[in-house]
């Protein structure tokens, strides 16, 4: 609520009082913000005799704004001689207070996250106010990072989380390209930064419009526009698995196999095998294609010597992306076949 004047204001609190409130002003320029506070728990066992049925209240406020805080009573601001705490600890001289009533209210100027914590406005040793005050922003922009289907029939969309002082809440929120603009809330949140699509919601050759919002006590913040067909141009397969070498003994040749990734359903994948041997370099892959074969014969390899052998997938028709790469099979070729004959003879 902001005022025009200092007298309407002034009354506006008076009214307040007479009906036994805590007040709690945000005051932001030269307007005055009405910021809403709710119960919490009940003071915790330590700290000082209550005078009367107390209650918590929980203060938000942004960085740089000033807050004054009123020590209360029921018939009003209380008497002079009210101290002030802050997180256990006295505040010795305050940084401002009222001259009517020295104590009864303070004021926290160009606050920042050093004055968060929990104030107690104390008369007589006994505690008339207990305010929790918590300072941040309001929330950043939102990215989403990424859709992506590993099958064609289901999909995850994940987004930025910013570190913050104060909870913030993210949802996203989505609508098909199909002229009716209808929004649609995320089916499952999987913690507070990915959703997933499941078979219900997940469609084959559908354009998504996606977006995520930000919320806290501050305010919100709803990231730019995704626009994507995750099962159609955003399919990325898990890795593939149980990578296997055996060799052959009569000519010295490795047969590589492998399983394809789980829960790919009837999407077609093509294969990529890579190896090296322990003489070259950690990246000097020699890269070979194998198509929708799941296994592959590597001949001429140099002989006794360790190996390492590794595969991934991508999908052979829809738009998207070669899979992470399965873990690292190492093997030991054997001699080769003429050290093999000399040894016969």
């Amino acid at each position: 609520m902001h005022t025009c004047s200092y007298l309407v204001t002034f009354l506006f609190n008076v009214a307040m009082l007479c009906q036994g409130a805590n007040i709690f002003r945000l005051r932001h320029g030269h307007g005055v913000e009405e910021v809403s506070s709710y119960p919490t728990d009940a003071f915790t066992s330590g700290t000082p005799t209550v005078s009367h049925s107390a209650f918590q209240p929980e203060l938000v406020a942004a960085v740089g704004s000033t807050v004054l805080l009123n020590c209360t009573q029921r018939d009003g601001l209380a008497s002079a001689g009210a101290s002030w705490q802050h997180n256990g600890r006295k505040l010795d001289p305050p940084r401002r207070e009222s001259p009517a009533a020295p104590g009864a209210q303070l004021r926290l100027e160009d606050v920042s996250g050093e004055d968060s914590g929990t104030y107690l406005c104390l008369v007589d040793g006994k505690v008339q106010t207990q305010v929790v005050l918590k300072i941040g922003r309001k929330p950043q922009l939102p990215k989403i990072e990424d859709c992506i289907s590993k099958n064609a029939d289901t999909f995850r969309c994940w987004w930025t989380v910013e570190d913050s002082d104060l909870e913030t809440h993210y949802r996203l929120f989505y609508t098909f390209n199909d002229g009716k603009r209808i929004r649609h809330e995320c089916p499952e949140y999987e913690g507070v930064d990915s959703c997933f699509f499941g078979y219900d919601h997940a469609y084959l050759h559908t354009r998504y419009r996606f977006e995520v919002r930000a919320t806290n006590a501050l305010g919100s913040a709803t990231s730019r526009p995704l626009y994507v067909d995750p099962t159609t141009e955003r399919v990325k397969p898990d890795p593939p698995h149980h990578v296997h070498a055996r060799l052959r003994h009569n000519d010295g040749a490795l047969k590589v196999s492998w399983r394809s990734p789980t829960d790919i359903m009837f999407l077609s994948l093509q294969y990529e095998l890579q190896y090296r041997s322990e003489n070259d370099q950690p990246d000097d892959w020699t890269v070979q294609k194998t198509g929708e074969q799941t296994n592959f014969l590597l001949l001429g390899l140099e002989p006794n010597t360790r190996h390492f052998l590794r595969v991934r997938c991508k999908p052979v028709l829809l738009g998207g992306f070669w899979s992470e790469f399965s873990d690292v099979t190492e093997v030991m070729t054997g001699e080769s076949r003429d050290k093999q004959r000399h040894n016969q003879t």
